[in-house]
């Protein structure tokens, strides 16, 4: 009932000549799909976050940090959201869901810290802490839903009208996926 595909599977491609495609021509490869869907939808979550996790010091401080994590956002949500969009159909599957999952919001958020230390915001903890949680919760999510056709960006975009149609579906089976995997990893052959 909940299985429907919304598009093709992206064509297969390896992971290692897609990340290298990235670092030598990164304007060919991940400027056109920037993603504008996740960095606005990233930038006002993040950036309510560090607002009211600096609410205490004051509220300059706050609209500061909520301004600053606001900028941060649109870049790196944009720039990992067209990262997972290229990478959607890599292969080994495996090695790539661990680098959008985990290491591409890793790296984001060493830098979003380095960013908020050197702009001497008060209270990080609580802001970095969320901001990863969530930064690897909607990488997984932004690149499964990209594995499925939806959310894509540059020249296969979809409309937001297509996107907000197959999220209900995408949704759900992004939430069966783990226990799916386990099942099948479980299951006797």
């Amino acid at each position: 009932m909940f299985t429907r595909t919304l598009a093709e599977p992206p064509p297969a491609d390896d992971l290692y000549s897609a990340l290298r495609q990235m670092l030598h021509s990164p304007l060919r490869t991940i400027v056109p799909p920037w993603s504008w869907k996740a960095a606005t939808f990233s930038a006002v979550l993040r950036a309510a976050t560090f607002f009211w996790s600096n609410l205490s010091s004051g509220r300059e401080e706050a609209f500061r940090a909520m301004l600053l994590e606001a900028a941060y956002a649109v870049f790196a949500a944009g720039l990992v959201g067209a990262v997972s969009q290229r990478l959607r159909g890599s292969r080994p599957v495996w090695i790539t869901c661990v680098i959008v999952w985990l290491c591409l919001p890793g790296i984001m958020v060493a830098l979003q810290l380095v960013l908020h230390r050197l702009a001497h915001t008060p209270h990080v903890g609580v802001g970095i802490a969320t901001s990863f949680c969530f930064s690897a919760l909607t990488s997984a999510f932004s690149w499964y839903a990209m594995r499925h056709g939806i959310m894509l960006g540059g020249a296969e975009s979809t409309t937001f009208k297509h996107d907000l149609l197959g999220l209900p579906v995408v949704t759900f089976n992004f939430l069966l996926s783990f226990p799916r995997a386990i099942w099948r990893t479980l299951s006797p052959r």
